[in-house]
């Protein structure tokens, strides 16, 4: 047996030595990318198949035909997810093919791999993977660049210092009273006003001027952890948007599952319903009349709608007949107004009962008619996405179609969801490269905004409005946290059973393509408990103001529009080198520009929304 370990450990330091010795013309590796060497010295052909963990039901995949004798191939391999290799002997003059080797293997970025196939390795049905170099892990920029965002602050802080030191030892007291002195003084007290203003003031004001401003300023009760959500949601959506560095999990799965990048427009649905308590409170107080605020609910869902349709076409010559009319600002429009109306026509229940037995309830007993429609409206989701009969696909098919099931149903992509889009918008006029495509090798078209989600982004969007009805019912901090946090966890649990705790084998996977219900609950779960955290830290404690979060939270429709139309203009875009390092400092940069932009706007107190 000793005989036999020595034996194979000296094979296996030869075959390292070889391949040390045959690796030094590898071209560079690509993103995302290793290098995996089949050297096959039997004399029998090799077909090489491959399988990706993040292919679902899918069958092993033909990659390449090694010949045999003597000969060596090298191809790159994905890192990003595990990888399943199988290698079959093919007999001669006929279609049988043998699987000889199967293994399994999680490659890293920039690794060397080998696989030596000889006729030991045939006979004995096992195949090792060497890896030759020692790559360093593909997560290290991202140490790097968090703590350099770590330190900033406190870069900052220390400049503020020394500057206050060196302006206060250059500055000189008056001290005989005079004319001048009075206005030097009224002067001070008005800059110390602004100052107070600065921090912290988080609501829309008007641009006017500063004789004509209130001297009670009323923007002192709004909470700015509400701005801070919504600007914490739009600064992760762009970072993502911007690429993310190139890493899988700032990035959408291929199907199923739950990514950062997955988490950022939920959030914002979610703070859209709560801000819409405030909104509509306002409304009633100044005594607009429910055709007033009907007009103002359509012009601002029909504005949104607009620009969503004109940032479609940000990305070249507009061809009509192929324009994608779904979108992320299309999709906030048709919620918006959706709900919106629903809660125009229940309006009155705005005055809260006061009555002490059903104190405890009052958020939840005020949007009684509220609750039954939204429940209605996810019934309807329910039966179109599984109970819908439609041509050339199983009834209550929810997935990606291409090799999914061995391509059993291969133009079914997202079932009903797709159907219904084609239906209605057609085929050309939807999203035409889905995120299983690469995995899954689909053709068919599929909008993740499409007109079916629209129904669950409805109810989350609702939950957000749940959220701040308890602002307006309960005063106490006690309350409303307890409540929130309440919410958070049943959310989060009836999600969780949904989808069985599972990427793939719920009853309802989470999935942000078709915006399933397992997918809304567990977002507005992290929504809930995100809130509450903020809530705390921000406006009980006091310990965090907001920064620098809650300037794009104030000026989100700019900061949205503005990114996306800049996408591909200096500096905010430019040829760099294909690295995670490189990518995710461009990333950074890319958002830190539109979060400076917010913040100008913020100190010109220049607030604009729909």
């Amino acid at each position: 047996m000793l005989y036999f370990v020595v034996v194979s450990r000296i094979k296996a330091d030869h075959h390292i030595r070889y391949a040390e010795r045959h690796s030094y013309d590898f071209p560079g590796h690509g993103l995302d990318e290793g290098w995996l060497t089949i050297n096959v010295s039997s004399n029998f052909i090799i077909k090489l198949y491959a399988l990706n963990d993040q292919c679902w039901k899918c069958p092993f995949v033909h990659v390449t035909t090694i010949p045999g004798m003597a000969s060596q191939m090298t191809l790159p391999v994905n890192t990003t997810f595990g990888t399943t290799i199988a290698l079959k002997r093919k007999h001669p003059g006929t279609n049988t093919e043998e699987e000889f080797c199967r293994f399994h293997q999680k490659f890293r970025e920039g690794g060397n791999y080998w696989v030596f196939v000889d006729y030991e390795t045939y006979k004995s049905e096992e195949c090792e993977v060497l890896l030759i170099n020692h790559p360093l892990p593909a997560e290290m920029p991202i140490l790097y660049v968090f703590l350099v965002l770590c330190a900033l602050p406190l870069v900052i802080i220390l400049a503020k210092f020394v500057y206050g030191k060196i302006r206060k030892s250059s500055s000189f007291e008056v001290t005989e009273p005079s004319t001048k002195s009075k206005k030097n003084l009224k002067l001070s007290s008005h800059h110390t006003k602004s100052q107070d203003q600065e921090k912290g003031q988080t609501t829309e004001v008007e641009i006017q001027p500063e004789e004509s401003q209130p001297t009670k300023d009323h923007r002192r009760t709004r909470l700015k952890s509400l701005d801070t959500f919504r600007g914490l949601s739009l600064v992760v959506m762009i970072f993502v948007n911007y690429g993310g560095g190139g890493y899988w999990f700032f990035d959408h799965p291929s199907w199923n599952g739950l990514t950062v990048a997955d988490l950022v427009f939920p959030w914002f649905i979610f703070i859209m319903g709560t801000s819409m308590n405030f909104s509509f409170k306002g409304m009633i107080r100044r005594n607009n009349t429910k055709c007033q605020i009907l007009l103002k609910i359509i012009k601002r869902s029909a504005l949104l709608f607009a620009f969503g349709i004109i940032l479609n076409t940000n990305w070249g010559p507009v061809d009509l007949e192929h324009i994608r009319i779904p979108g992320v600002l299309q999709r906030f429009s048709l919620t918006y107004l959706v709900l919106a109306i629903i809660e125009l026509i229940f309006i009155r229940n705005y005055n809260i009962p006061k009555e002490r037995g059903c104190a405890p309830l009052n958020d939840v007993i005020s949007l009684a008619p509220q609750w039954i429609i939204s429940l209605g409206i996810l019934a309807a989701y329910l039966g179109l996405t599984f109970k819908l009969e439609f041509p050339g696909c199983p009834t209550g098919y929810i997935g990606p179609g291409g090799l999914h099931e061995g391509g059993k149903y291969y133009n079914c992509t997202a079932g009903a969801a797709q159907y219904i889009d084609v239906l209605v918008l057609g085929k050309n006029h939807i999203y035409g490269n889905p995120t299983p495509k690469k995995i899954y090798q689909t053709t068919a078209p599929h909008d993740p905004e499409g007109i079916l989600g629209t129904l669950t982004s409805i109810f989350l969007c609702f939950l957000g409005l749940q959220s701040g009805r308890i602002l307006i019912c309960f005063q106490s901090h006690k309350e409303r946290i307890i409540r929130w946090v309440i919410w958070g966890i049943l959310t989060g649990v009836v999600g969780g059973v949904l989808c069985k705790g599972s990427q793939n084998d719920g009853w309802i996977p989470l999935n942000k393509n078709l915006w399933s219900i397992s997918f809304i609950l567990v977002t507005a779960s992290f929504a809930f408990l995100l809130l509450s955290a903020m809530y705390v830290a921000i406006d009980i404690l006091k310990i965090w103001e907001g920064d620098p979060f809650i300037y794009p939270g104030m000026n989100s429709i700019v900061v949205y529009c503005c990114h996306d139309i800049f996408y591909r203009f200096f500096p905010v875009s430019w040829k760099i080198h294909d690295d995670h390092l490189s990518l995710l400092l461009k990333a950074v940069w890319d958002t830190a520009i539109f979060v400076v932009l917010a913040y100008v706007m913020f100190k010109k107190k220049i607030f604009i929304a729909l």
